[in-house]
């Protein structure tokens, strides 16, 4: 079985004046019932600058707010992120690739990796030291659809003793299958995923949340805080060295 090393996996766009490399964070593949596949690529977040600037490279706050910059492309479109201090300036910027950027190159690695179907396999990969990545399948009643999530676990919890072991990681691009959103690329929920069992994951989903002072909403932030439990999530792990 081959999973990708995402250590090693990145996606660059390339836009007048400028090449960015940045790692991958996960991936998902969209599976129809009549087995036409989609793959859909979400890379790392940095922060707003100037590139290139002789000074003052990260954008000043009071003038020009800096905020959290991270996407998704799929074979022919984007999706930008940006998330400032407050929800109200947010908003998602899709499209094709062609009309936004000059060249979208992705550079994948796959490796063979040793699946874990027992949770001390799961438990003696994680103490030894291996790579560890996990894929949640999850299959949509309605339409028949398959959304196959596959990411690092970048934090594990595992107890010997006891014979468990719990993932805690993200972000990843979690795929909303309620969403009516005519845009694929809007139905993407940036989320954190747990799991302690092989079947059943909890995503904890990045949404608006209010900030109240003194029983008053005084503005919105974005934060992972909406949970959504998927019980009929399939999780698989692997490992690699």
């Amino acid at each position: 079985m081959n999973v990708y090393d995402y250590s090693r996996s990145f996606i660059t766009f390339t836009v007048p004046g400028n090449n960015a490399r940045i790692g991958l964070e996960g991936r998902c593949v969209l599976t129809t019932p009549d087995g036409n596949s989609e793959e859909f690529l979400m890379f790392a977040s940095c922060k707003s600058e100037d590139t290139y600037a002789e000074r003052d490279l990260f954008r000043n706050p009071e003038t020009n707010p800096s905020y959290d910059f991270s996407g998704l492309f799929s074979p022919d479109r984007f999706r930008i992120e940006r998330i400032f201090v407050s929800s109200e300036r947010e908003a998602v910027d899709t499209g094709l690739i062609a009309d936004r950027f000059a060249e979208v190159r992705r550079h994948v690695v796959a490796v063979p990796a040793t699946p874990l179907p027992t949770k001390q396999d799961v438990i003696a990969a994680t103490l030894a030291g291996q790579v560890v990545i996990a894929r949640n399948a999850i299959t949509d009643e309605a339409s028949g659809a398959t959304a196959l999530l596959e990411y690092p676990v970048k934090t594990m919890n595992v107890n010997p003793e006891r014979g468990m072991f719990q993932t805690d990681t993200g972000p990843l691009p979690y795929y909303d299958f309620s969403d009516p959103s005519p845009d694929i690329m809007h139905r993407f929920r940036w989320a954190y995923c747990a799991f302690n069992e092989f079947t059943g994951a909890y995503f904890n989903c990045q949404a608006p949340w209010p900030i109240v002072v003194d029983g008053q909403e005084v503005a919105r932030r974005s934060h992972y805080q909406e949970i959504i439990h998927r019980p009929q999530s399939v999780n698989t792990l692997f490992a690699f060295d």
